[in-house]
């Protein structure tokens, strides 16, 4: 008969004992992340929605005067809230940066908008180098209305002032979408970027009538 010694028991059992602790940890912790992703909040105002209002510091090109970002008036919009410490949203101002360069964001207005320090602009190349608008929100109202949950965040809007698309958008592909949702009135369905839950929902009113119109 082989004896273990009594200190090999003693470990065997104590290490038995620390695994059921984590076991035991890890599902409280799968079960917290399962509720969150039940009740986590949209991202980006409803679709169908008429666009607010949103008053801003402008920091990009070189200008600190306050601006205000009013949709409608005939011109279509892409808003996007980004933040130079968030890697995704470093991707989204480079591609949205080659769109403007490649002509596709003609006649739209684009705005970018972070909530970071404004000195954090110059962390990132890609916020640092671009030529498009970049402001700090003024009015922590407006900005909620805007549901900004999560970084990145793009919200495509018609001419008339209407939201057509809101969602995450990173790649190319899901930008060009986000574009043609503004100036056709509707969003190409893609599955969002990897990594990323795909909240971008699809506009079901007409691309030139206001919500109740």
């Amino acid at each position: 008969m082989i004896r273990i010694p009594l200190y090999l028991a003693v470990a065997q059992w104590a290490a038995l004992l620390i695994l059921a602790v984590l076991l035991i940890v890890a599902f409280r912790q799968l079960g917290r992340v399962v509720e969150q992703s039940r009740t986590a909040p949209e991202l980006g105002p409803e679709i169908g929605s008429r666009a607010g209002r949103i008053a801003y510091e402008r920091l990009s090109p070189a200008s600190r005067a306050r601006q205000a970002f009013v949709p409608g008036g005939g011109e279509p919009a892409l808003v996007a809230f980004v933040d130079p410490t968030c890697p995704s949203c470093e991707e989204l101002v480079a591609v949205l940066g080659g769109s403007a360069e490649a002509g596709e964001l003609a006649g739209i207005r684009t705005l970018l908008l972070t909530t970071d320090p404004p000195g954090y602009l110059q962390i990132s190349a890609a916020f640092r180098e671009t030529t498009l608008e970049i402001g700090r929100p003024l009015d922590r109202a407006e900005l909620e209305a805007y549901q900004t949950s999560a970084t990145p965040l793009v919200v495509a809007i018609d001419a008339a002032g209407v939201v057509r698309a809101a969602g995450t958008a990173v790649r190319p592909d899901e930008v060009r979408a986000m574009i043609s949702a503004c100036t056709e009135g509707r969003v190409r369905p893609w599955g969002g970027h990897a990594g990323a839950p795909d909240w971008t929902r699809e506009s079901v009113t007409s691309p030139s009538a206001p919500p109740g119109g």
